[in-house]
């Protein structure tokens, strides 16, 4: 009986070992993990997501990447001959089901040279593997000279829980 008794403890002791650092937040790095140690939920988009965004002079598809260290970045189809665009940026949890991101964007044309730019700032609410946002952003030339004012919303939804970019 006791070595039972002393295989059960050694078991036991074992799979304590394993769960306490996970527990004490010992090896969690990003924000979301350790609010979630201490006992806090907080929004976590981490992910790669796909949808619309809408805009006063139309609609485009888009699909982003958010990492559990705060980055987020846009994730497009290579350059075509014409051209194309790469953005990035970083987002924060503001709430147990609402995020902030900014973003800029860089547009290029077909030789790589800078046509413009856009910076976005989004305020996001999150329902399980969807999100919406309301956001206002602004568009800029080459030589970062402001051309236009605007305000987007958009609707993603969750393709995978990995991260790209």
């Amino acid at each position: 009986m006791s070595r039972k008794l002393g295989a059960l403890t050694t078991a036991g002791v074992l799979g304590l070992t394993l769960l306490i650092p996970q527990a004490a937040g010992a090896v969690t790095n990003d924000a979301a993990s350790r609010d979630a140690v201490a006992g806090t939920y907080r929004a976590a988009p981490i992910g790669v997501w796909t949808g619309t965004v809408t805009f006063p002079t139309g609609q485009v598809e888009a699909t982003m990447s958010f990492h559990a260290n705060g980055k987020v970045c846009l994730l497009t189809p290579p350059p075509g001959p014409d051209g194309g665009v790469e953005g990035q940026g970083t987002w924060q949890s503001t709430g147990p089901h609402t995020f902030t991101f900014k973003v800029t964007e860089r547009f290029f044309d077909g030789a790589g040279t800078t046509t413009g730019y856009l910076r976005a700032t989004h305020n996001a609410t999150l329902r399980g593997n969807v999100f919406t946002t309301v956001g206002d952003g602004a568009f800029y030339d080459a030589d970062w000279k402001e051309q236009n004012t605007f305000t987007a919303t958009s609707n993603m939804r969750r393709k995978t829980r990995s991260v790209s970019c």
